[in-house]
C-alpha cells in the first residue's frame, strides 16, 4: 500500500459514515469530544479536515488542555468542563470519548440515553458488567457505538498477517 492511511485519521474518519446514518447528503454532522487532552486532540486533528463535520462542543476537566484546542476554533465552539452538558445540546449528534478509561463506561451509556451516537477510545470498559451495560443502552436507544482499536490497522499488524499467511513466520 503507497499511501497506509494513519491511525489517528482511520479511528476518526472511519466511524464518521456509520455516524452521519441520520443526515441526507448535504447535512454535517455535530461532533463534540470529551477529554481532549493527548488521544482526544490526536482524534480532533483527524476529524477537523472532514468537510462533513462540525466541532461543535470540546469538552474536559482540565482547563489548560480545553483552552489549548478552543484556541483554535476563535470562540465558534462551546466550552464545557462537565459531559453531562455536552449530552444536552441538540446539535451535538455524536461524541468522541477520550477520557481516562474509567470514565468510558458511564460516559458512553449517558451519550446513548442522550440520543448520541459514540466513538469511544479503548479500552471499552473496565468490567464485564460495565461493558454489558454500554451494549444495552446503545441497543435500547438504537445508537451507533464504535470502539477505537485501530492498532490492528497498523503496518505492523499488515506485516505480521503477510508473514503468516506465507508460513514465513
Amino acid at each position: 500500500m503507497a499511501n497506509p492511511v494513519s491511525r489517528r485519521a482511520f479511528a476518526a474518519s472511519a466511524s464518521l459514515p456509520a455516524l452521519m446514518r441520520q443526515g441526507g447528503a448535504n447535512s454535517r454532522i455535530g461532533v463534540a469530544f470529551i477529554g481532549v487532552g493527548n488521544r482526544g486532540r490526536q482524534l480532533l486533528e483527524a476529524v477537523l479536515p472532514n468537510a462533513d463535520v462540525q466541532v461543535v462542543a470540546l469538552c474536559d476537566v482540565y482547563e489548560p488542555y480545553l483552552r489549548r484546542e478552543a484556541e483554535r476554533f476563535g470562540g465558534r465552539v462551546r466550552l464545557e468542563k462537565d459531559y453531562r452538558r455536552v449530552l444536552e445540546m441538540k446539535e451535538v449528534d455524536a461524541v468522541f470519548i477520550a477520557t481516562p478509561d474509567h470514565w468510558h463506561a458511564l460516559q458512553t451509556v449517558d451519550a446513548c440515553d442522550a440520543g448520541k451516537d459514540v466513538y469511544v477510545e479503548k479500552p471499552l470498559s473496565m468490567t464485564v458488567v460495565e461493558g454489558r451495560r454500554m451494549v444495552e443502552a446503545a441497543r435500547r436507544n438504537a445508537r451507533v457505538v464504535q470502539v477505537g482499536l485501530q492498532r490492528r490497522s497498523s503496518a505492523m499488524y499488515r506485516r505480521i498477517r503477510q508473514l503468516v499467511q506465507s508460513d514465513a513466520a
